[in-house]
């Protein structure tokens, strides 16, 4: 393996004019067009980085994304033959992820979707679902139409199956509520908006469901021969957590970390769990996993507030840290914040950044030496300043023991909005920086 040979590929592809944009070649196929997610990797990005990597290192054998998400990096890792392993703390995330990279029988799949929808048509109960504050955001047309779903999935004795049933529900249940399209926060609809608003519901599963079984079966398709041979992981939790526990990972396991981290903490970058949380009030989470609680989505911004940064470190911690002291552009803009007085909007910054160290440290750990990390990043806004989330990254890495082999940026094509205050409204991050690092060899 030459590093050399793999920054030069990266480099003789980088030269190219936009290339790393995929411009009219970022279109979600197969599995990865199950469900709509937050802020999605693009698929054919990721494949080329796999691609350099594993060109030039066939010792690579598995890849880890401790931020699955939509599980872009994962479905990706799998179709090159590589044991796959993931963490997220959204059940979402997990359910989709979990169903995108199992195994299925077309047939039996057939014939049980053609089952539940008969199932559907000759549902007569009046009896509708309830959770609090439903008709905030359902209409009671929908209500009736996606309990009659809900019921008729509950009828499906297996759990695998049930499982890509609920991946389709979720993207029919998002699609109907009364929330905002323009942003990830569910922000309610004007009222004669919700009032014009028609969706056939019963029709959108059904049509949806045809496309996530042609999904389904186009992936399995695209299979090595030799893919049974390969392990899926996913995990549902805190990859904080996760990723120091022994039992979970042991020292040294890991050949390979693709991944696109959140960009800030969840409340004030992407929502991803306010995005996904009316579905997953319909779908029991016993279903997705049994150690999900109900707490999870007894309010809507739970999930976001347990990811990282979602609770507030105090001033004295933050000015006290390693993080503080040996990195710079996290000190200056720390500093910057404070300066202008904006006391709250540190802290959040700061402590995400400060959960995302320990990430960094935890995967020093279990990332063999000489192995590799990649990380697609977007530098976000706080108060007019921009988080120079690359550049705390690099020295975040170096720190704990990886160097920075090469660093290139690209333009997004489709806006990742995300909302700071509401004096800012929308910021779009225009341009991400993919990092690519390397353990350092402690011998």
């Amino acid at each position: 393996m030459s590093v050399k040979d793999i920054v030069e590929d990266i480099k003789s592809k980088d030269s190219l004019p936009e290339y790393w944009d995929f411009k009219g070649k970022d279109q979600r196929e197969h599995v990865h067009s199950m469900i709509k997610y937050p802020a999605v990797m693009v698929p054919n990005m990721q494949g080329e980085i796999f691609d350099i990597l594993l060109k030039h290192d066939d010792t690579i054998s598995n890849v880890l994304d401790p931020f699955m998400g939509s599980g872009t990096a994962l479905v990706e890792g799998y179709l090159r033959g590589l044991d796959v392993m993931g963490i997220d703390i959204n059940p979402l995330s997990f359910l989709a992820v979990k169903v995108k990279l199992q195994r299925y029988t077309i047939k039996t799949l057939q014939r049980k979707s053609k089952a539940l929808m008969s199932r559907i048509q000759g549902d007569n109960s009046k009896e509708c679902f309830e959770f609090n504050n439903i008709r905030k955001w359902y209409k009671e047309e929908i209500i009736a139409s996606l309990s009659k779903i809900r019921r008729c999935i509950l009828l499906e004795p297996d759990k695998k199956y049930r499982q890509l049933f609920w991946v389709t529900f979720a993207e029919i249940a998002k699609q109907a509520d009364n929330s905002r399209t323009s942003t990830f926060k569910l922000h309610i609809k004007e009222p004669g908006r919700i009032e014009d608003w028609e969706y056939d519901c019963i029709e959108r599963f059904k049509f949806k469901l045809v496309e996530n079984i042609t999904a389904i079966k186009d992936f399995m398709e695209m299979l090595p021969e030799d893919i049974r041979e390969k392990k899926v992981v996913v995990k549902y939790g805190d990859s904080l957590k996760l990723l120091s526990d022994r039992r979970t990972f042991k020292d040294n396991c890991v050949d390979l970390v693709i991944t696109s981290p959140p960009y800030g903490d969840n409340a004030t970058t992407i929502t991803y769990g306010q995005f996904s949380v009316l579905p997953l009030k319909w779908i029991p989470l016993a279903d997705i996993d049994d150690k999900i609680d109900n707490c999870v989505v007894e309010t809507l911004s739970k999930i976001d507030s347990d990811s990282l940064g979602g609770h507030n470190y105090t001033v004295k911690s933050i000015v006290e840290s390693n993080l503080y002291a040996y990195s710079e552009p996290f000190a200056k803009l720390y500093n910057q914040l404070t300066d202008a007085m904006q006391i709250e909007k540190a802290r959040k910054v700061a402590s995400f950044l400060l959960d995302f160290e320990k990430v960094i440290a935890s995967l020093h750990k279990i990332v063999k030496e000489n192995k590799f990390m990649v990380f697609t990043v977007g530098n976000r806004h706080v108060n007019k300043l921009e988080v120079p989330f690359d550049e705390i990254l690099e020295s975040i890495a170096e720190y704990y023991g990886f160097d920075v082999i090469y660093d290139f940026r690209r333009n997004i094509l489709k806006n990742k909005n995300y909302s700071d205050t509401k004096a800012q409204n929308f910021k779009t991050i225009k341009k991400e920086t993919i990092i690519v690092l390397q353990k350092r060899n402690l011998v």
